[in-house]
């Protein structure tokens, strides 16, 4: 099998990983790191026994695709380049920095793809392909409420966007790919605190048919907590992503009456990130289709972008200058 040649854009704390699952994997050839800062590039080239270049464009005819982890404030900038070249593309979440941007892409991928009708343009929503996310996401569970907590502590990165784009967009991606439902209102309030966008948000979803969700969100939390817990009819599933653990509870009917019972879900381990990047390659390869789209991470910014606006909102109701 012919490997698919792969350039990885940005080495930092993600995408060391990036190149390291691209070295390491089967269906892939590691042909370039790019990073503007030469010191961590060749590091991480060595590590990968690759090559480092300090800028895309020395590189791009000799790769099949791009895997781009750079600051989400390149990704505009670095997704045109590699949609313009014709080549496939994996940028990680969120897909653009603002709505506008997100937009730009998309139009961007659907002009190159009615060109290449074999175009890939995948984005990486990572909890997707935690083994715990899949096992819920391919049972028969049908929610109707949901609890989703994404904290942790101040990370000292990503700060040329707030937790909606940062860490709560996780979340609202995996609502949308879970209630299949079309968002009806959003409420959100937040406040800046270490940073000058909101650092911490609480929102409130609600989707057409009845079903609605809140969604926490904060970079200043004591420890770290990623967890989601979701109710249905006469069913409960508590989702750990850290610990990719399943726990489900059905209500069944017995001779004695109704009782709660354990639904155990075997979860076998597994790196998400590794999971995405192997199915990116299939993709491009024709093998299988099992990706983010550009258009479900756009319908993630839309939503996020609702956040943004209710939380807004709400600070300037409070008196807060922004």
């Amino acid at each position: 099998m012919t490997k698919l040649r792969i350039a990885v854009c940005g080495v930092g704390s993600l995408g060391q990983h990036h190149a390291r699952i691209a070295a390491a994997s089967e269906q892939a050839e590691l042909v370039a790191v790019v990073d503007t800062d030469r010191e961590r590039g060749l590091e991480i080239a060595a590590k990968c026994d690759t090559t480092w270049f300090s800028d895309l464009a020395s590189v791009i005819e000799k790769v099949d695709a791009v895997q781009v982890a750079a600051p989400t404030g390149f990704h505009l900038e670095i997704g045109k380049q590699v949609l313009e070249s014709g080549k496939h593309l994996l940028i990680e979440k969120p897909l653009a920095g603002n709505l506008e941007q997100g937009k730009a892409l998309l139009e961007l991928f659907c002009k190159k793809k009615s060109e290449k009708p074999d175009l890939v343009g995948a984005v990486g929503h990572l909890e997707r392909y935690n083994p715990a996310v899949i096992a819920l996401r391919t049972s028969d569970f049908s929610p109707r409420f949901a609890e989703a907590v994404r904290v942790s502590p101040f990370p000292m990165r990503s700060l040329e966007v707030d937790v909606v784009m940062d860490v709560m967009i996780h979340d609202l991606d995996l609502l949308l790919s879970l209630f299949k439902s079309k968002v009806k209102s959003v409420e959100a309030v937040g406040v800046p605190v270490l940073t000058p966008f909101p650092d911490i948000v609480n929102a409130r979803i609600k989707f057409e048919g009845g079903s609605f969700a809140t969604v926490t969100a904060s970079r200043v939390a004591r420890k770290k907590e990623r967890v989601l817990r979701i109710f249905g009819e006469g069913e409960y599933a508590a989702l750990d992503f850290a610990e990719q653990k399943l726990e489900r509870l059905k209500l069944i009917k017995t001779l004695e009456g109704p009782q709660v019972v354990p639904d155990t879900t075997e979860i076998a381990k597994d790196e998400p990130l590794r999971l995405e990047l192997e199915a990116f390659y299939q993709a491009c390869t024709g093998q299988s289709q099992d990706i983010v789209t550009f258009h479900e991470a756009f319908e993630a910014m839309v939503v996020a972008d609702q956040v943004q606006h209710a939380v807004a909102a709400s600070l300037l109701e409070a008196g807060f200058k922004l």
